[in-house]
């Protein structure tokens, strides 16, 4: 059995006829049929009943095909591989994403992306605050999508999306004033950067706090009554419909807040292919 064969029976099949396939492959006649009975003979089966006018399966036939559509899937597959490790092209990216970036934001891009490019792994880093910006600039991840708190001359960032950051405290908590807020804890997320600054933004005056470095374990001291504190708006929405977690809105203090995206990409390192090409997509989704 050879490759020449399986793709000829796939093209007699799809193309109709013997004689359309000759010509959909630069082919004669008479080779797809010297190919096809090669193919019988070899395994003493019988693949297209000779009764029919136009070439028809025989039963042996359409579960040896399938079984040939699934070879052929791998072999192309294998050579479109072979030949973007000729070209250099990357076969894993490498993508940091801030904790609180909205995967079902991204999720159509990178669906689109990685479909026609089944060769190519993803490896995602979660990073939080500082940490993301640290491993864009230490070349770390191809590029990255987040909150831009380090200012640096060495990364470009190109605005993409916000993220609404909603204050929520637990609702077994009936009256929520800035004097409540100030004897709660306040839950704050550490950054994942070893050189953070320390600073918190959205942090109220006066009040305590307690840190953790993940974003789930935030939310589950938050919903259990142990403090309060800002969480993504698509993370806690459903819970804050369903009663299990409620809005701080009584404290001036306290509201909302946007924390813009952005594509974070060093200027001092150089994409391959396909990273230039995921960071374009990304953008383009975001434009349209």
């Amino acid at each position: 059995m050879t490759y020449d064969q399986l793709v000829t029976l796939e093209a007699i099949i799809e193309q109709g006829s013997f004689k359309a396939a000759s010509e959909f492959l630069h082919k004669t006649q008479p080779a797809l049929s010297s190919a096809i009975k090669k193919l019988e003979q070899e395994y003493d089966i019988t693949l297209f009943s000779r009764e029919e006018y136009r070439p028809k399966l025989t039963d042996t036939g359409q579960a040896f095909y399938l079984k040939a559509q699934e070879a052929l899937q791998s072999f192309r597959e294998l050579e479109k591989f072979s030949k973007e490790l000729s070209l250099d092209h990357e076969t894993e990216l490498t993508l940091g994403i801030d904790a609180i970036c909205p995967i079902a934001e991204i999720a159509p891009t990178l669906n689109t992306f990685f479909e026609t490019r089944p060769s190519v792994s993803l490896n995602l880093n979660i990073d939080l605050l500082e940490g993301l910006a640290q491993k864009v600039n230490e070349h770390k991840v191809d590029f990255g999508i987040g909150s831009n708190l380090v200012q640096s001359e060495h990364i470009e960032s190109l605005p993409i999306f916000d993220v609404v950051m909603v204050p929520v405290i637990s609702p077994k908590f009936k009256k929520v004033n800035q004097s409540l807020l100030k004897k709660l804890p306040q839950i704050i997320v550490q950054s994942s950067s070893k050189q953070s600054s320390k600073k918190v933004v959205g942090k109220l005056q006066g009040s305590k706090s307690w840190s953790t470095s993940d974003m789930f374990m935030k939310e589950q001291l938050i919903e259990n009554g142990l403090g309060w504190g800002r969480l993504p708006l698509h993370q806690v929405r459903d819970k804050i419909k369903l009663g299990r977690l409620a809005e701080v809105k009584s404290v001036d203090q306290v509201k909302r807040l946007p924390v813009p995206m952005y594509l974070l990409k060093s200027r001092t390192k150089t994409l391959g292919p396909h990273a230039k090409s995921l960071l374009s997509f990304l953008l383009e989704a975001s434009r349209s």
